[in-house]
């Protein structure tokens, strides 16, 4: 893939939601190393990642594992643990990257949304760099009051890469079916549970969960609960519902459930989220 001559150079920015950098970061943009003094060893208490657009080098993880990286590879910097990025000083390397807070990465990984693996291999496409160049822009522009949305933004772009990772191992016909499925957990409003949608397929519920499993790295349900939480950011900001009546929409049993796995989820409560972003 072709990049533009512009973007190599050094453009980031940084922001805080909280005040705090463990779990308050807010970060993106474009880094060019173009020689070895770029070398380095990090150890953050957030967690921050990139994705190599140019140029190669080696990632080293905490018990000496090290890693040949190329462009499409997406390394993660994981929160309090130490690494080590070799650049090779080919004058090539462009890398853009995202951080967001300790916890909130924990939790996703906890979800199976993201992987604590240091290096996974998504590819590039011109959409993907689309991507990055859009993330960077959203985080010069938006007023503060939207930075809860920026914060899901960067979370959704990680996620976004490490199912495109997994994605590129499987089968062809598996991918078909595994999508098919994901469409049906995620139709809002009715979020059909996943012993109808394993019927559906003409599919044994136990071979249809371990094959979701293998696919998207975890449960039917956990992989629906993220469906129902991002249905209700749409009910937030475009609907008057109250949180009780979202509640319901969104398949939880009341306010307080819903509440509850939203800012597990999230970080925020969804009255926070409402008020912030309106």
């Amino acid at each position: 893939m072709n990049i533009p001559s512009a973007y190599y150079k050094t453009d980031t920015i940084y922001r805080s939601l909280t005040g705090t950098r463990r779990n308050g970061e807010l970060g993106c943009g474009f880094m060019y190393k173009p020689d070895s003094t770029f070398t380095s060893t990090y150890c953050f208490d957030y967690y921050g990642a990139f994705l190599l657009l140019d140029g190669s080098g080696f990632h080293t993880d905490l018990h000496g594992k090290r890693i040949s990286i190329y462009p499409g590879d997406f390394v993660q910097r994981l929160p309090d643990i130490p690494n080590h990025t070799e650049v090779t000083p080919d004058g090539k390397w462009l890398e853009f990257f995202v951080s967001f807070g300790a916890d909130t990465f924990r939790h996703l990984t906890d979800v199976g949304l993201l992987s604590d693996q240091p290096v996974i291999h998504p590819g590039l496409s011109s959409l993907i760099f689309r991507k990055c160049t859009y993330l960077l822009e959203c985080m010069k522009t938006w007023p503060n009051d939207k930075q809860p949305q920026l914060y899901l933004n960067l979370q959704e772009f990680a996620i976004a890469l490490y199912q495109r990772s997994l994605h590129k191992q499987m089968d062809p016909d598996t991918q078909r079916l595994m999508q098919r499925a994901s469409e049906m957990l995620c139709a809002s409003p009715a979020f059909p549970p996943a012993q109808e949608v394993s019927r559906r397929l003409g599919m044994n519920y136990e071979t249809f969960r371990k094959k979701f499993r293998q696919y998207f790295r975890c449960s039917p349900a956990s992989y629906q609960l993220t469906a129902r939480i991002n249905y209700s950011k749409t009910l937030l900001l475009n609907t008057r519902k109250s949180l009780n009546e979202i509640a319901l929409v969104c398949h939880f049993s009341d306010a307080f459930a819903f509440s509850k796995a939203f800012k597990k989820y999230y970080g925020i409560s969804p009255s926070y989220f409402r008020q912030m972003y309106l």
